[in-house]
């Protein structure tokens, strides 16, 4: 639980006692008609729940590419600004804000200027708007259903935010351009990502989309002329045995020394990456398949598992374990105005993977969504 949720935890061998408290989280924000802006901070998936809320609601909102301090405050990389300015053509912008952040139990802080003590001005180019994400989900044949059905669940229930389902039947003539993200579940797409289709998504996300793809959804990009992304060799320190002389009763124990089904493996973050604002510098994994893939040589390894990466919890077998260190855990392959997002483990895994939602929500609202 503690890796799932990212929290910090000690183990006790004693009965620790406890007492029931009623704590009050209610936040009750207040309308300041004079503030130059609103600051709000970003490291929860509740954060950003808060943001789609005001995306829906066509409030404009910026998010800090730098960590700064203003009026005696300090804030983090993806700290959320909304300024007075940008919502002008709004007569009840205060008052929808606020109820908006009272609803979702969001703190606001309001700010007389927009000139910080420390860090990169409200107008500079480090402090980025965030448009309103047009996102497609791939379904049907070829797509993981329990994968799909994360993501769907993911948009539906915790973002409340709308999302396209695009059928895998009709995908190569989906015209691109009317969507900013495009999301490829866990799955196997040897026939609908053909040479022409692959060439059409490159296209579209040079232009400015932001391609996410998850799990076994990423070997369709592994190794092919045009992606950065390569496959990690597997090390087999024996010779490979043209017979295989195991035991008919061994085999299956001998087959699970190639598996990973069900893992936590730390890895080191790039917290100055978008994809990785409101994270710590590591980051507990879980790890369900043994691919790996290599550090990506051009583009972003936003978190990965390095030379010293570990099983922490769960089974891993014990050749499956050799690929793990110095491999990738989440990168971004930039393409002209857009990128690529792999995504090696699902961040989003059976919806209760509560420390892996952010990096997704990163990847949705804070690569690309300043373009137009």
């Amino acid at each position: 639980m503690p890796f799932a949720h990212g929290f910090n935890a000690i183990a006790s061998k004693n009965k620790v006692s406890s007492s029931k408290k009623t704590i009050d989280t209610s936040v009750s924000n207040e309308i300041n008609k004079s503030s130059y802006a609103y600051i709000s901070k970003w490291n929860s998936i509740d954060d950003a729940t808060f943001l789609a809320q005001l995306i829906k609601a066509n409030i404009k909102v910026r998010f800090a590419e730098k960590p700064f301090s203003i009026e005696g405050k300090n804030y983090e990389r993806g700290s959320l600004i909304v300024l007075r300015h940008d919502n002008k053509s709004d007569e009840n912008f205060d008052e929808n804000l606020v109820a908006i952040a009272n609803k979702q139990k969001r703190n606001l802080t309001a700010v007389a200027t927009g000139f910080v003590d420390s860090g990169k001005d409200f107008g500079s180019y480090y402090v980025k708007p965030i448009h309103q994400q047009k996102i497609a989900l791939l379904s049907g044949d070829g797509t993981s259903s329990l994968s799909f059905g994360q993501i769907w669940h993911f948009f539906e229930t915790q973002l409340q935010y709308p999302v396209t389902i695009l059928n895998s039947d009709y995908f190569s003539g989906v015209d691109f351009s009317n969507f900013d993200v495009i999301i490829l579940p866990d799955g196997y797409y040897s026939r609908i990502l053909n040479k022409d289709t692959l060439g059409k998504l490159k296209k579209w996300v040079r232009s400015g989309g932001t391609l996410i793809a998850l799990k076994n959804a990423l070997t369709s990009f592994a190794d092919k002329e045009g992606f950065a992304l390569k496959t990690k060799k597997a090390k087999d320190d024996e010779k490979s045995k043209d017979v295989n002389l195991t035991p008919f009763e061994d085999l299956e124990r001998e087959e699970a020394n190639d598996i990973i089904v069900g893992a936590i493996f730390n890895s080191k973050v790039d917290t100055t990456h978008p994809m990785a604002f409101g994270y710590e510098s590591k980051y507990f994994s879980l790890k369900s398949s043994s691919k790996s893939y290599e550090y990506l040589k051009e583009g972003g390894n936003v978190a990965y598992f390095t030379d010293e990466a570990k099983n922490v919890n769960g089974f891993a077998g014990k050749n499956a374990l050799k690929n793990v260190p110095e491999s990738l855990l989440f990168g971004e392959e930039q393409m002209g105005r857009g990128s690529v997002i792999y995504m090696v483990d699902n961040p989003l895994f059976r919806a209760f993977w509560e420390n892996g939602k952010l990096f997704f929500a990163n990847a949705v609202f804070l690569r690309n969504s300043d373009k137009f």
